[in-house]
């Protein structure tokens, strides 16, 4: 954590450093944060609405990948040539969420294992069984995520010290993510187990019930955003789903929903809940 520290200084710090002042309008500082599993079409489409609408003479970019790599761009960078600016984002976002998707997909399937077995019929210990092992696979799926609070108060320290350096400029985040989902029993088969005395307890909390620990303190993130100058904005990427009568789908970020979209609104910023997550920049 400390070499990301690290890294992430160094990399706002020389792009705003090498970046021409620009007089008139007030330049903005941006950074793109994505935590997606799944790469799509709708990608693209954002970061070419980004810089449709989104970037002007002035600006500063950084990228934070899925892979959590950083990708910086100084204002004359940009300006040079954003085609290929553009292009290389796209080609790095498409790379890195093809190598670090691999965690989720894995501990997905697995939970989809447990409950077909479950589903077919099982005896009551290797019930037990399965029930305890999912019940791991819900924490190492929450542990896939990119973003923690450390990361977001790493970057509030980095915009405050470009703020040292480039005075009074317009700070922005945005964070995509993309929805996390996750199987569970059929409403049979959740039914019978709730019928058992020595399931029912077990099987309603492991699959039915949200995680109420917050892992965010959103008051600390929210005043060291505040004190930076920076405005948080969230992106709720949620999939199209397949149907199925085999398991349930449910929600199993709504978490992590709930703390970003407290600090996007004690920041000014917004908070998008869409298929189409370029609708962000659609107003400036």
């Amino acid at each position: 954590m400390r070499k990301l520290r690290r890294a992430l200084s160094m990399t706002l710090l020389l792009c705003l450093l090498f970046s021409p002042l620009f007089s008139g309008s007030k330049s903005k500082n941006i950074m793109l944060l994505f935590d997606i599993k799944y790469y799509s079409h709708e990608i693209d489409n954002t970061v070419d609405l980004f810089f449709k609408k989104m970037i002007s003479p002035g600006d500063q970019l950084i990228i934070m990948t899925p892979a959590r790599k950083m990708l910086s761009y100084s204002s004359k960078t940009i300006a040079e040539s954003p085609q290929k600016v553009n292009r290389e984002i796209k080609d790095t976002l498409k790379k890195h969420t093809s190598v670090t998707s691999s965690d989720y997909t894995t501990i997905y399937n697995q939970m989809l294992t447990i409950v077909n077995d479950i589903s077919y019929g099982t005896g009551l210990e290797d019930a037990k069984n399965l029930i305890a092992a999912y019940e791991n696979n819900r924490r190492e799926l929450r542990n896939t995520r990119r973003i923690n609070q450390d990361l977001l108060l790493q970057l509030s320290d980095i915009f405050k010290r470009s703020r040292e350096i480039t005075g009074d400029t317009d700070n922005r985040i945005y964070l995509f993510f993309q929805r996390e989902i996750r199987p569970i029993p059929d409403k049979e088969t959740m039914n019978r187990m709730r019928e058992a005395t020595e399931l029912a307890f077990d099987a309603t909390r492991v699959f039915l019930e949200e995680k109420l620990e917050p892992d965010f303190n959103t008051d600390v993130i929210t005043e060291e955003f505040k004190n930076a100058g920076v405005t948080f904005n969230f992106v709720y990427i949620n999939l199209k789903e397949s149907l199925t009568q085999r398991y349930q789908l449910v929600d199993n970020s709504g978490d992590f929903y709930s703390a970003m979209s407290v600090i996007a609104q004690k920041t000014g910023g917004k908070t998008v809940t869409t298929n189409q997550p370029g609708t962000i920049f659609e107003d400036k």
